[in-house]
């Protein structure tokens, strides 16, 4: 919940000047690795530490931090020095999907071995 909250308020703060002129692959490689973190934030408390990989609870996870991308997305358009953008939200989703098969790769390989 605090990581939600943290990212929440970073993507609704006001850029300073000399941080808006990145390059655009710079500003989506962020968004796809702040909700990877994130979904793997997720993941972690909705499988109980990994430890309870259930088609319901991964996708339960996955789906909240995919819910938590749009939305903040939303509301960016409601904030006057930000706007929501879809290659953002897109790179949300799929920073969403990475961590979803890094974490169910890393899940499987644990246990062949």
């Amino acid at each position: 919940l605090g990581l939600s909250i943290f990212i929440l308020i970073a993507l609704l703060w006001k850029i300073p000047e000399p941080f808006q002129d990145g390059s655009l692959w710079t500003d989506k490689i962020v968004h796809l690795l702040i909700f990877m973190i994130l979904a793997i934030s997720y993941l972690n408390l909705g499988t109980q530490g990994f430890k309870n990989i259930k088609y319901g609870n991964f996708g339960k996870a996955l789906g909240a931090a995919a819910l938590f991308s749009i939305l903040t997305e939303a509301l960016q358009l409601l904030v006057p020095w930000r706007h929501g953008d879809f290659m953002d939200l897109a790179a949300n989703i799929l920073g969403v999907g990475l961590a979803g098969i890094m974490v169910k790769s890393m899940h499987s390989l644990m246990k062949t071995v």
